[in-house]
């Protein structure tokens, strides 16, 4: 149905189709929710999860259903309220419905604000304003990862390490020997960093860091949430600023595109991140490593295939288009032509500048 709440293309339907559902699951999940919640209007996110089902109860609910392979780590949540603060939902696991394949249900306060894809979209016709708004989301990401900074740990505090986190040569090796070649040239110049990204503070990362997941005020555009928090781990610090690229532009016609004011933007974060951040300051062989770090977090996010949470493969041309043209753009600085087929490439010059200092 094409009135159905959507976020990325992924629809409600889908979701109780993928994961093997029975036909009437969805209708289950809803009375579960109207029984828990008497007298409460319900109704579905306006932006759906690709590995969720997530209803709105009254003004300050939200419950979801997630299946047991992407349920929620319960401690890591409750570390990312004590870091972040109001920017995390508290959650709670209200209930396994074990007649729906294990479905796990959870209670989460409902955070203010609007989807940044929303508000985008709202500003679009006030060029001037919607500048002013990107400069804001850039310096909350930069503030979000200075305050990661001050709870960090060692590489060694960290344990057990996550799935991604406990991985991070196998998948850069995968990538160096295994992505399609003008990308394996770019995981095969860091695998010498490796050591020196590992050796940095670990973080708490934001495992899905989307427009969709953030939430800013819509009168200051100041960011209000983060949501899903279900792939977050403890990583080394600057993996997670994957998600910077992410704010630099946006998707249109199908492709990602990078606003006009991108390397400004870009240029405004690194400055903010090393004046919140002194230890940073006067140390360019850690600040290297924090930007080899952020190309290793793209390499993850975008050339690694999801597949439904396997994470087990590199993505491929004609199967994986979307995360290829990502990279391409990310990694290539690759402009869509008007012409299909027809691409300019040449490599970012803040890219350019980590690669060359392992020459």
């Amino acid at each position: 149905m094409t009135t159905e709440p959507r976020d990325s293309g992924v629809s409600l339907s889908s979701f109780f189709t993928r994961c093997h559902l029975p036909i009437d699951a969805r209708g289950q999940c809803d009375e579960y929710v109207t029984t828990r919640f008497p007298g409460l209007e319900t109704r579905p996110a306006p932006f759906q999860g690709y590995c969720s089902y997530t209803l709105l109860v009254g003004d300050a609910v939200i419950v979801q259903f997630r299946p047991v392979e992407h349920r929620i780590n319960a401690d890591i949540v409750r570390e990312a309220c004590a870091i972040f603060g109001t920017l995390v939902p508290e959650v709670k696991l209200l209930d396994i419905m074990a007649d729906n394949n294990k479905l796990h249900v959870y209670y989460m306060r409902r955070l203010t604000g609007v989807s940044l894809t929303g508000f985008r979209g709202s500003t679009r016709h006030q060029p001037e304003a919607a500048k002013a708004h990107r400069r804001q989301t850039v310096r909350d990401f930069a503030r979000f990862h200075s305050q990661a900074w001050k709870h960090a740990r060692t590489k060694d505090q960290v344990s057990p390490k996550g799935r991604v986190g406990s991985s991070l040569r196998w998948r850069l090796e995968t990538m160096a020997s295994s992505l399609p070649e003008r990308f394996q040239r770019l995981a095969t110049r860091l695998l010498p960093a490796l050591p020196s990204i590992e050796g940095l503070p670990w973080t708490l990362s934001h495992g899905d860091f989307l427009p969709s997941n953030i939430l800013v005020d819509p009168q200051t555009g100041e960011t209000s949430g983060l949501l899903d928090w279900a792939e977050a781990e403890w990583l080394p610090f600057g993996v997670g600023m994957y998600g910077l690229e992410e704010l630099l532009g946006e998707v249109r016609q199908g492709q990602f595109v990078y606003y006009p004011e991108a390397d400004k933007l870009r240029s405004l974060f690194w400055t903010e991140v090393q004046s919140q951040i002194h230890e940073l300051r006067g140390n360019p062989r850690q600040q290297r490593a924090v930007r080899e770090a952020q190309l290793l977090g793209i390499l993850l996010w975008h050339a690694i295939a999801f597949d439904d949470g396997k994470l087990n493969r590199v993505v491929e041309e004609g199967t994986d288009d979307g995360e290829i043209q990502r990279l391409d753009a990310f990694l290539l600085n690759c402009e869509p032509a008007p012409k299909a087929g027809v691409s300019r490439f040449s490599l970012p010059s803040f890219l350019s500048s980590i690669l060359l200092s392992r020459s």
